[in-house]
């Protein structure tokens, strides 16, 4: 055992003094939150005198397995899942009192509660915080899920997405109003078509992050990645240069405890090497001639981009007719190093689903009535989001709505009763 491996596992031993127990099993996770790389030692633990059950592929592990899992630099517990009643060192024996609760959690997870943590739903026995700024929303963010058994003692408890102490919050006072943005608003109603006696049409205004300044702000996914925009149309003539076939799902490099003391970049921020970008679009074309003979000239390599351990390509139709044309799109995988094809996805048979159905056209005065049918139900509320071109959290309004316009009937109504 390395010298890392063994300063946690005697560090969880101590903390929630797991005399009873063995360690089975540790490992080491990479995984990107926001634009850092993030590390996770997970852990189970078995109690003493019990065997792991071997069945073909599948392992049992015996009734009151804990596993365990926290970040190896700040030893914050990430996970604490426990697989049958059983009591641990330092865990309540009954979180159900909120000021108990809080407490656990912030020792737990080194977060204040209403500064860097928020309640977003209470289930009795299911809790689910989001993280926060000063009490307001970040996105995006990370959750905390605490699941408790009915008697009030520990179930689970897990953490996952970036943690708000990890990321400048560029802080400010929110002043933005509906009236602010109100030309915006517009341009946010959406159509949705819904069943009830055939394809009936709604239109509500889509969640949309308005800067302070009265742009529209894409949050940042938390998976960045790096990506290479192609837009090249694929077009051939006779045979395909190379047949391809594909092969089996690859699964990434095992982490180390040396990859987190050096803290290895995650290998989807490394760039593509444009020699690398000029041999997926010899393949692609390759794949997508075999695949779809007929279709030269109607596909378009949109992105390449990093998926670890894959290299993903998207495509779309280039010279789309219909509104499946346009809304389809096709994802090859293929393996980074070895660049052999692992799969092809194409999302034809969804879109086809919703072939009948048409977007209605609105005359500008249409769009005034659904405006002002739907004013007094716009919800605009402060939120906190990460804007990769800065680097930093920047405060926005987050522009939603919970009810629709049924133009049929002039109605307006609840989106869960549709």
């Amino acid at each position: 055992m390395d010298a890392l491996t063994k300063q946690l596992t005697e560090y969880m031993l101590e903390k929630y003094r797991l005399t009873d127990y063995v360690l089975h099993e540790s490992s080491y996770t990479q995984n990107k939150k926001n634009d850092q790389t993030a590390y996770s030692f997970e852990t189970f633990w078995i109690p003493r005198g019990t065997s792991i059950i071997e069945e073909e592929d599948v392992t049992m592990l015996p009734e009151g397995t804990l596993q365990i899992a926290i970040n190896p630099v700040t030893k914050h517990t990430t996970t604490l899942s426990l697989h049958g009643p059983t009591s641990l060192h330092s865990v309540p024996d009954d979180l159900r009192d909120t000021t108990t609760r809080i407490a656990w959690l912030e020792s737990e997870t080194g977060m204040i509660h209403d500064t860097h943590f928020m309640l977003e739903e209470d289930d009795e026995t299911f809790f689910s915080y989001v993280s926060c700024h000063d009490g307001i929303r970040l996105s995006p963010g990370c959750f905390i899920h605490l699941t408790l058994t009915e008697n009030g003692q520990l179930d689970e408890l897990f953490l996952y997405g970036p943690h708000p102490l990890d990321h400048h919050v560029n802080q400010e006072s929110f002043a933005l109003t509906l009236e602010d943005i109100e030309s915006l608003t517009k341009q946010q109603i959406k159509w949705f078509s819904y069943p009830k006696t055939g394809h009936q049409y709604a239109h509500t205004v889509a969640e949309t992050f308005m800067t302070q300044e009265g742009a529209i702000l894409v949050p940042s996914k938390l998976d960045f990645t790096s990506s290479i925009e192609v837009n090249d149309v694929l077009s051939w003539t006779g045979l395909p240069s190379k047949t391809h076939k594909r092969h089996p799902d690859q699964s990434g490099e095992t982490v180390t405890a040396n990859d987190v003391i050096r803290q290895i970049e995650h290998p989807d921020f490394h760039p593509i090497p444009q020699e690398t970008i000029n041999d997926c679009r010899t393949l692609i074309k390759d794949i997508i001639q075999n695949e779809y003979p007929a279709d030269s000239g109607q596909w378009t390599i949109r992105y390449i981009y990093r998926q670890h351990p894959y290299l993903a390509v998207t495509l779309s139709r280039a010279h789309p007719t219909s509104y499946v044309d346009q809304q389809r799109r096709a994802t090859i995988l293929l393996d980074e190093k070895t660049l052999d094809w692992i799969s092809l996805t194409d999302d034809w048979e969804f879109h086809t689903a919703f072939a009948s159905v048409t977007a209605p056209e609105l005359e500008d005065h249409q769009q005034d009535v659904i405006f002002n049918a739907l004013r007094p139900y716009l919800l605009l509320t402060p939120r906190y989001v990460f804007d990769a071109s800065k680097g930093h959290y920047v405060l926005c309004g987050l522009l939603d709505s919970n009810h629709a316009y049924l133009p049929a009937t002039n109605e307006v109504v609840l989106l869960r009763d549709l």
